[in-house]
């Protein structure tokens, strides 16, 4: 003789079900956004370092767009001129990153507090009114994926 559910196991399963289906759904968004990854660099120490780690990432997944905002003192290495203890230029590693689609961007609020302005920036560098803010907008809606170096 067949089993015949009570109206409060349907409710349970009907619940259960709707349930699967939101996750189901909020999934397939997510999997049909294009990965992309904003690395956040608040220090100018080991730039070298930090910039060669964003290199190996784009070597290793070119097809993902990258984009690197920069605040505090981070955003010392991409004023015109600036150089690493030895004295090399990091414009150099910049103009790599900038050829490999690399988008980079200087917080405005730390240029004002450094008393910059955008003609002190090295060519190629972009700006965002927050750095903070913008971080925040890459992951929240547009999906990219963080790495702080």
């Amino acid at each position: 003789m067949p089993v015949i559910p009570s109206a409060k196991h349907r409710r349970r399963a009907a619940l259960a079900a709707i349930g699967v289906s939101l996750v189901a759904i909020s999934l397939v968004g997510w999997t049909q956004t294009h990965p992309a990854v904003a690395f956040h660099i608040e220090s100018d120490d080991h730039m070298n370092q930090k910039l060669r780690q964003i290199t190996r990432h784009i070597e290793a997944h070119p097809s993902i767009p990258v984009r690197v905002i920069l605040i505090a003192g981070g955003v010392r290495a991409v004023l015109d001129g600036a150089s690493d203890p030895n004295g090399g230029f990091f414009s150099a590693q910049l103009e790599q990153l900038l050829a490999k689609n690399v988008r980079i961007f200087a917080c405005e609020n730390t240029l004002r507090s450094f008393n910059k302005s955008l003609d002190d920036l090295t060519f190629g560098i972009e700006t965002v009114p927050s750095g903070i803010a913008e971080l925040g907008r890459l992951q929240f809606e547009l999906g990219f994926a963080y790495l702080k170096l």
